[in-house]
């Protein structure tokens, strides 16, 4: 068997499976799969799952070409070529393009259930913070004079009490001295 051969061989697989192709030439360079999975971050399932073009059980296509291209790169072989023939044989259904806010999604009925819970506690609350302001509404007035008056003369009175205090302090405080000079002399 001559290299001729094994090229010819090598782009007929090529044209038929990549995965079979890239597995081919990990085996002919000598690695192991364990090897190949380390080297590229993979688990050893998905090279294995990549190697034998079982795709349904991989992630979205754009990781797997990524994995491919990646694998081929470690390999030292060309991507294009193999991206050229997943796209062919990997078929993808576009979904409609729609905005986030515009997918609909089904909900179950927990979801509801939830939804209609926080709705009621929601409404309970505000019930009761009405009943409560107004309960305390009848027994407030808005800007009583009469209390806004004694306030003000309490006010003055405790700062004049509190002077007082202070003076009383000051003057006990200078009397202990000659207190106890006194009970000095007559001691």
């Amino acid at each position: 068997m001559n290299t001729t051969q094994t090229m010819d061989e090598a782009e007929e697989q090529l044209d038929a499976r990549p995965g079979a192709w890239l597995a081919n030439l990990r085996v002919q360079q000598g690695y192991s799969p364990e090897y190949v999975a380390g080297k590229l971050h993979l688990r050893v399932k998905m090279i294995e799952m990549l190697e034998a073009d079982e795709y349904q059980g991989m992630p979205e296509p754009v990781f797997i070409k990524g994995y491919i291209r990646a694998y081929a790169k470690l390999l030292g072989a060309a991507h294009e070529p193999l991206l050229e023939v997943f796209n062919r044989l990997y078929k993808v259904e576009h979904k409609s393009e729609k905005a986030l806010w515009q997918s609909r999604r089904e909900t179950n009925k927990a979801e509801h259930a939830i939804r209609w819970v926080t709705f009621f506690f929601a409404v309970v609350v505000l019930t009761a913070v009405a009943m409560w302001w107004y309960t305390n509404k009848e027994n407030e007035q808005l800007f009583p004079s009469s209390i806004s008056s004694i306030d003000s003369s309490s006010n003055k009175t405790e700062t004049e009490i509190r002077l007082t205090d202070l003076s009383k302090m000051r003057s006990l405080l200078s009397s202990r001295p000659q207190v106890e000079s006194v009970e000095k002399e007559g001691g």
